[in-house]
């Protein structure tokens, strides 16, 4: 993306914020990327701490660039205003988490069904035994739960989350409630597809625009 690698090379010190669903927000600190948050997926605080503190926030941050990257982005600016949060690990060059992001968003297009983590909601079809390792996903899946929402609760990561109930769709383990089920309309539910390079032709190639404190977007 071309804010990520323009923040690079400006040695950028601020916040990239990414206006969209779900959005997000990435650091950057002398052009390096220190942290990024996303509602799209769990953070820090929230992620099941099952390793060293270090490489539980390069979890996060990888995680949050794929729930930014497999969302829609409708504009972004560069807040310098913003408080930008003490590196809980080494900086990282945008190119490396862009490229994270797209084998992320590789892996589940490649998956039996893939599905985008905020619009389907899930159940158990009971015609198959869930595997061990999906028993847990299969009991959060309550028919009125998002992967994204599944991922909130269990602590684990969108994409692994995502990825798995794409593979048990394909199992027949779980089924995507139909959509009039959820909202009263009846319409078919899209699944996710792999992304092209059209987002990326959206975005402006100029320079960023700039949030500064006392100033609006």
């Amino acid at each position: 993306m071309h804010a990520l690698r323009q923040c690079h090379a400006d040695r950028a010190t601020a916040a990239l914020v990414l206006a969209g669903d779900p959005g997000g927000v990435i650091h950057f600190r002398d052009g390096a990327v220190v942290a990024a948050h996303s509602p799209g997926a769990p953070g820090v605080g929230t992620l099941r701490v099952d390793d060293e503190a270090r490489d539980l926030a390069r979890a996060a941050m990888s995680d949050a660039a794929f729930a930014i990257a497999v969302g829609g982005i409708a504009h972004y600016a560069l807040d310098e205003s913003a408080d930008v949060l003490p590196p809980a690990l080494d900086g990282v060059r945008p190119d490396r988490l862009l490229r994270e992001a797209a084998v992320r968003l590789a892996v589940l297009a490649a998956s039996p069904c893939p599905l985008s983590p905020y619009r389907e909601r899930l159940v158990p079809t009971g015609r198959a035994e869930p595997a061990e390792q999906w028993r847990e996903i299969v009991a959060h899946a309550t028919g009125r739960r998002t992967a994204r929402d599944i991922a909130f609760v269990l602590g684990l990561g969108v994409h692994t989350v995502t990825v798995e109930i794409a593979r048990m769709l394909g199992e027949d383990v779980l089924a995507i409630v139909p959509a009039a089920a959820v909202t009263g309309r009846a319409h078919d539910v899209a699944t996710l597809r792999p992304r092209s390079d059209q987002r990326a032709a959206v975005a402006p190639t100029g320079p960023l625009p700039v949030r500064r404190s006392g100033q609006g977007p």
